[in-house]
Protein backbone atom coordinates (compact mmCIF):
# COMPACT_ATOMS: atom_id res chain seq x y z
CA UNK A 1 0.00 0.00 0.00
CA UNK A 2 1.63 3.69 -0.78
CA UNK A 3 0.91 6.32 1.63
CA UNK A 4 -0.50 9.29 -0.58
CA UNK A 5 -4.05 7.86 1.14
CA UNK A 6 -2.47 7.41 4.36
CA UNK A 7 -1.12 10.99 4.14
CA UNK A 8 -3.61 12.73 2.58
CA UNK A 9 -6.02 11.11 5.25
CA UNK A 10 -3.64 12.26 7.88
CA UNK A 11 -3.13 15.73 7.29
CA UNK A 12 -7.02 16.23 7.25
CA UNK A 13 -7.18 15.23 10.84
CA UNK A 14 -4.08 17.44 11.90
CA UNK A 15 -6.12 20.22 9.84
CA UNK A 16 -9.40 19.69 11.94
CA UNK A 17 -7.68 19.41 14.91
CA UNK A 18 -5.65 22.71 14.76
CA UNK A 19 -9.56 24.21 13.36
CA UNK A 20 -10.68 23.46 16.38
CA UNK A 21 -8.02 24.49 18.52
CA UNK A 22 -8.69 28.38 16.84
CA UNK A 23 -12.35 28.18 17.72
CA UNK A 24 -11.70 28.39 21.41
CA UNK A 25 -9.84 31.54 20.55
CA UNK A 26 -11.95 34.44 21.83
CA UNK A 27 -11.59 38.03 22.38
CA UNK A 28 -13.79 39.23 25.77
CA UNK A 29 -16.83 41.77 25.15
CA UNK A 30 -17.07 45.43 25.64
CA UNK A 31 -19.33 44.67 28.78
CA UNK A 32 -18.35 45.62 32.55
CA UNK A 33 -15.89 48.27 32.89
CA UNK A 34 -12.33 46.59 32.94
CA UNK A 35 -9.70 47.51 29.59
CA UNK A 36 -9.55 45.50 26.73
CA UNK A 37 -6.23 44.89 27.56
CA UNK A 38 -7.37 44.06 31.27
CA UNK A 39 -9.48 41.02 29.39
CA UNK A 40 -6.74 39.75 27.69
CA UNK A 41 -4.29 39.51 30.14
CA UNK A 42 -6.79 37.71 31.97
CA UNK A 43 -7.24 35.01 29.21
CA UNK A 44 -3.78 34.42 29.47
CA UNK A 45 -4.43 30.37 30.04
CA UNK A 46 -6.05 30.19 26.78
CA UNK A 47 -3.75 31.79 24.61
CA UNK A 48 -0.39 29.88 26.02
CA UNK A 49 -2.27 26.42 26.03
CA UNK A 50 -3.33 27.69 22.39
CA UNK A 51 0.42 28.44 21.27
CA UNK A 52 1.42 24.89 22.99
CA UNK A 53 -1.16 22.42 21.37
CA UNK A 54 -0.88 24.70 18.24
CA UNK A 55 3.33 24.12 17.99
CA UNK A 56 2.41 20.32 19.33
CA UNK A 57 0.12 19.44 16.38
CA UNK A 58 2.28 21.06 13.60
CA UNK A 59 5.41 19.87 14.44
CA UNK A 60 3.36 16.08 14.86
CA UNK A 61 2.37 16.93 11.28
CA UNK A 62 5.87 17.64 10.27
CA UNK A 63 7.61 14.85 11.94
CA UNK A 64 4.68 12.76 10.33
CA UNK A 65 5.49 13.70 6.75
CA UNK A 66 8.84 13.24 7.44
CA UNK A 67 8.60 9.88 8.86
CA UNK A 68 5.74 8.88 6.23
CA UNK A 69 8.28 9.61 3.55
CA UNK A 70 10.47 7.47 4.19
CA UNK A 71 8.29 4.21 4.07
CA UNK A 72 9.48 2.13 1.27
CA UNK A 73 6.05 0.16 2.25
CA UNK A 74 2.74 0.19 4.46
CA UNK A 75 1.16 -2.67 6.25
CA UNK A 76 -2.17 -2.98 7.93
CA UNK A 77 -1.29 -3.16 11.53
CA UNK A 78 0.78 0.48 10.49
CA UNK A 79 -2.51 1.74 9.37
CA UNK A 80 -4.37 0.76 13.13
CA UNK A 81 -1.19 2.48 14.61
CA UNK A 82 -1.59 5.74 12.73
CA UNK A 83 -5.25 5.80 13.28
CA UNK A 84 -4.52 5.32 17.49
CA UNK A 85 -2.01 8.63 16.78
CA UNK A 86 -4.53 10.42 15.08
CA UNK A 87 -7.10 9.51 17.95
CA UNK A 88 -5.47 11.11 20.40
CA UNK A 89 -4.44 13.79 18.03
CA UNK A 90 -8.03 15.00 17.96
CA UNK A 91 -8.63 14.96 21.21
CA UNK A 92 -5.67 17.78 22.18
CA UNK A 93 -8.32 20.39 21.26
CA UNK A 94 -10.98 19.43 24.03
CA UNK A 95 -7.89 19.04 26.54
CA UNK A 96 -6.60 22.13 25.62
CA UNK A 97 -9.87 24.28 26.17
CA UNK A 98 -10.26 22.23 29.65
CA UNK A 99 -6.83 23.50 31.06
CA UNK A 100 -7.33 27.01 29.57
CA UNK A 101 -10.42 26.84 31.32
CA UNK A 102 -9.38 25.79 35.11
CA UNK A 103 -5.95 27.23 34.51
CA UNK A 104 -6.19 30.51 35.84
CA UNK A 105 -8.30 29.40 38.72
CA UNK A 106 -5.70 27.47 40.63
CA UNK A 107 -6.94 24.99 42.96
CA UNK A 108 -7.22 21.07 42.74
CA UNK A 109 -9.15 21.47 39.05
CA UNK A 110 -6.26 23.37 37.23
CA UNK A 111 -4.46 19.94 38.54
CA UNK A 112 -6.70 17.97 37.16
CA UNK A 113 -7.01 19.52 34.10
CA UNK A 114 -3.25 19.85 33.87
CA UNK A 115 -3.20 16.35 34.25
CA UNK A 116 -5.96 15.52 31.23
CA UNK A 117 -3.70 17.61 29.43
CA UNK A 118 -0.26 16.08 29.61
CA UNK A 119 -2.20 12.69 29.37
CA UNK A 120 -3.86 13.11 26.48
CA UNK A 121 -0.09 14.19 24.97
CA UNK A 122 1.77 11.20 26.63
CA UNK A 123 -1.22 9.10 24.72
CA UNK A 124 0.04 10.77 21.75
CA UNK A 125 3.61 10.44 22.50
CA UNK A 126 3.68 6.88 22.93
CA UNK A 127 1.27 6.49 19.70
CA UNK A 128 3.64 8.07 17.77
CA UNK A 129 6.75 6.31 19.26
CA UNK A 130 4.67 3.19 18.34
CA UNK A 131 4.37 4.04 14.88
CA UNK A 132 8.21 4.65 14.77
CA UNK A 133 8.64 1.05 16.81
CA UNK A 134 6.65 -0.76 14.11
CA UNK A 135 8.14 0.71 11.39
CA UNK A 136 11.63 0.18 12.38
CA UNK A 137 10.80 -3.43 13.71
CA UNK A 138 9.34 -5.00 10.29
CA UNK A 139 11.60 -2.57 8.19
CA UNK A 140 9.28 -0.70 6.42
CA UNK A 141 12.09 2.54 6.12
CA UNK A 142 13.71 3.16 2.74
CA UNK A 143 17.01 3.44 5.44
CA UNK A 144 18.74 0.37 6.25
CA UNK A 145 19.12 1.07 10.02
CA UNK A 146 21.87 -0.94 11.74
CA UNK A 147 20.31 -2.27 15.65
CA UNK A 148 22.30 0.55 17.01
CA UNK A 149 21.31 3.13 14.95
CA UNK A 150 17.96 1.80 15.38
CA UNK A 151 18.33 2.50 19.17
CA UNK A 152 19.25 5.46 18.90
CA UNK A 153 16.89 6.84 17.01
CA UNK A 154 14.50 5.17 19.05
CA UNK A 155 15.71 6.55 22.25
CA UNK A 156 15.71 9.92 20.29
CA UNK A 157 12.38 9.80 19.08
CA UNK A 158 11.17 8.24 22.55
CA UNK A 159 12.46 11.23 25.02
CA UNK A 160 9.07 13.08 24.26
CA UNK A 161 7.45 10.33 26.57
CA UNK A 162 9.32 10.78 29.94
CA UNK A 163 8.88 13.86 29.53
CA UNK A 164 5.14 13.71 28.99
CA UNK A 165 4.43 11.04 32.02
CA UNK A 166 6.55 13.46 33.97
CA UNK A 167 4.56 16.40 32.91
CA UNK A 168 1.36 15.07 34.61
CA UNK A 169 2.98 14.25 37.89
CA UNK A 170 4.32 18.49 37.73
CA UNK A 171 0.48 19.08 36.85
CA UNK A 172 -0.32 18.37 40.53
CA UNK A 173 2.50 20.13 41.72
CA UNK A 174 2.10 23.55 39.33
CA UNK A 175 -0.02 23.23 35.92
CA UNK A 176 1.52 26.28 34.93
CA UNK A 177 5.16 24.06 35.11
CA UNK A 178 3.74 21.05 33.66
CA UNK A 179 2.30 23.39 30.44
CA UNK A 180 6.19 24.60 30.07
CA UNK A 181 7.57 20.95 29.95
CA UNK A 182 5.02 20.86 26.84
CA UNK A 183 6.31 23.74 25.03
CA UNK A 184 10.07 22.37 25.92
CA UNK A 185 9.19 19.00 24.00
CA UNK A 186 7.64 20.54 21.07
CA UNK A 187 11.11 22.94 20.81
CA UNK A 188 12.77 20.02 20.89
CA UNK A 189 11.02 17.95 18.65
CA UNK A 190 11.45 21.06 16.00
CA UNK A 191 14.54 19.27 15.13
CA UNK A 192 14.59 15.90 13.03
CA UNK A 193 14.50 13.41 15.21
CA UNK A 194 14.32 10.19 12.61
CA UNK A 195 16.79 9.08 10.41
CA UNK A 196 16.87 10.02 7.01
CA UNK A 197 19.12 9.77 3.88
CA UNK A 198 21.04 12.67 5.03
CA UNK A 199 21.32 11.98 8.30
CA UNK A 200 21.87 8.04 9.16
CA UNK A 201 24.85 6.57 9.33
CA UNK A 202 25.45 3.28 6.36
CA UNK A 203 26.84 1.32 9.51
CA UNK A 204 28.02 1.14 12.99
CA UNK A 205 31.55 2.65 11.72
CA UNK A 206 30.00 5.94 10.98
CA UNK A 207 29.00 6.27 14.55
CA UNK A 208 31.08 8.59 17.13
Amino acid sequence: MESDRLEAFSDGVFAVAITLLALDLAVPGPEAHHSLAFKLQQHWPAYAAFIVSFLTIGIIWVNHHTLFKNFARIDRPLLFLNLMLLFFVVCIPFATSTFAAYLAGGRFDASVAGAIYEGVFVGMSVSFANLFWWSIRHEHLKIALTPAVARTAMIRFGIGNVAYIAAVGVAFISPQASLAISAIVAIYYMFEQTPTPRTAPASDDNLA
